[in-house]
């Protein structure tokens, strides 16, 4: 009789655990509209906190000041970014009907490279590529049109930002209220502190290292020839921002361009070499000594982060899970009871199995 109320005690915890699971889930895709602002917004507010409060006392700032300024400088940034691509974009759709004969011409090479292997393919109508192109140039061009509707939400990150950054002690006047002591309260504070160091040395880590295969991209390309060497370089290094699919993208994306734009497969060669060597180097040399590894999250945890991120929120959500999945793996581990789970977030030496050592030390 005992067992069976255990069973069914466990059972009913199990089902409760998906349900909260599901209605989570629904909520961040029912309030993303509102949700994926804030979560741009909390993240960089994390990643500047320790910075704004050396600056404030270091200098003496208002708060107010010092947070409008950073916010100001924080959209600045970002619509200078997209003004950057949307005049790039706009210039190489301008180039389309000069890529649209380049295009015919390597698709008639193929078939014929093709057919003296003995592969025979039907000829493909010059027509329906221009017709092809066309059509997916105004879609493009139409998409860039829509930017203006997303500058909005941009301005609702700032807004954001802005009022998390002005009333960042009101979270920690909270726990000191909650706890009612002091060595909680320190308890409490270390976590914050802790998840805000984890986080601004990430982030800042992460985007030292885009600027350095941005700058190491742009000298391949310009060096190789490849046009437009500025766009692709800061394309490509941004889309390294998304772990596992972004980097296949930017090769795809710069390879099909080197085709289109030059006569032979040399150019394209020496494209997709360009960026395998700024990715080693990015992986072997940069990351580990600038980041190195300050998250810890095992290669399963990031991949599990971008699936569903990418489910639940498209590209904001793909780069956003990774570090909301390192604030929540620094969370539980100050909770006794869902301390164990941080071993399901980390990467743990063979060797710690057999040792006295806890899941923690593989940090």
């Amino acid at each position: 009789m005992q067992s069976s109320s255990i069973n069914n005690s466990r059972l009913f915890g199990v089902t409760a655990l998906l349900i909260c699971f599901v209605l989570i889930v629904l909520i961040l895709i029912l309030a993303k509209s509102f949700l994926i602002p804030l979560a741009w917004s909390l993240l960089i507010a994390l990643a500047s906190f320790r910075m704004l409060n050396k600056i404030e006392n270091r200098y003496r700032i208002n708060r107010m000041i010092s947070s409008l300024v950073y916010v100001i400088l924080i959209l600045l940034i970002i619509l200078m970014l997209f003004y950057f691509f949307y005049i790039e974009i706009v210039s190489i759709i301008k180039g389309i009907p000069d890529f649209n004969i380049l295009l015919i011409e390597s698709i008639q090479q193929s078939i014929l490279l093709l057919e003296d292997y003995g592969i025979h393919l039907p000829l493909i109508d010059q027509n329906l590529i221009h017709i092809w192109i066309s059509n997916h140039s105004e879609t493009i061009s139409n998409v860039l049109k829509s930017l203006g509707k997303s500058f909005g939400e941009i301005f609702l990150v700032g807004l954001y930002l802005f009022f998390i950054l002005y009333y960042r002690d009101n979270y920690l006047y909270y726990l000191k209220l909650k706890t009612k002591g002091s060595e909680t309260f320190s308890v409490k504070k270390k976590q914050v502190t802790e998840i805000s160091d984890v986080i601004s040395n990430f982030l800042f880590g992460l985007f030292s290292i885009t600027f350095i295969l941005t700058i190491l991209l742009l000298i391949l390309f310009l060096a190789i020839g490849l046009k437009y060497a500025l766009f692709f370089a800061l394309l490509v290094s941004l889309l390294t921002l998304i772990p596992y699919i972004g980097n296949p993208i930017g090769m795809i994306i710069v390879v099909i361009f080197a085709i289109i734009s030059s006569d032979d497969l040399t150019l394209p060669a020496l494209a997709l070499g360009s960026i395998l060597v700024g990715n080693a180097l990015k992986s072997y040399v940069f990351k580990p000594i600038i980041i190195g590894n300050k998250i810890n999250l095992n290669a399963f945890v990031i991949f599990l982060s971008v699936i569903l991120g990418g489910l639940i929120w498209g590209i904001s959500g793909m780069i956003l899970f990774m570090p909301f999945a390192g604030i929540l793996k620094v969370m539980i581990q100050y909770n006794d009871r869902t301390k164990p789970l941080v071993a399901l977030f980390v990467s743990i030496p063979k060797d710690i199995i057999n040792s006295e050592n806890d899941p923690e030390s593989a940090k």
